[in-house]
């Protein structure tokens, strides 16, 4: 190996890229599709939020999902898919969120409570 070698000189950004598409993928976790047309988090929670308010649950709770894959802390994904689950009377899968919401976020004492008050 040369000495005079820069750090970084053979970097391929699309190479990294796919590499840690593929390392997201490990154990069992698969990415989400993208669309193509959601460019960044905030794109996707304000389609999920306008599918939510158009009475589109099932749609809006797949989009919160795909945020919360992304950002597994994002406190507001996990409210609005905890609230659809509600709105919906599935008691199990809101069960669910809440533990995960739980053990994902740092502000979890909400989360908490509610989940004390379905038990």
């Amino acid at each position: 190996m040369s000495g005079d070698r820069k750090v970084g000189e053979n970097f391929d950004s699309d190479k990294a890229d796919s590499i840690f598409d593929k390392l997201k993928n490990v154990e069992g976790k698969i990415k989400p599709k993208r669309e193509g047309k959601f460019d960044n988090i905030k794109d996707l929670m304000n389609e999920a939020q306008y599918l939510e308010e158009k009475g589109k649950l099932d749609e809006a709770a797949e989009l919160y999902k795909q945020v919360i894959f992304a950002l597994p802390d994002s406190q507001k994904a996990y409210e609005s898919l905890i609230n659809i689950y509600q709105k919906q009377g599935d008691v199990d899968k809101e069960k669910d969120i809440l533990k995960k919401a739980i053990s994902n976020c740092k502000n979890d004492d909400e989360f908490k409570k509610r989940l004390n008050e379905i038990d």
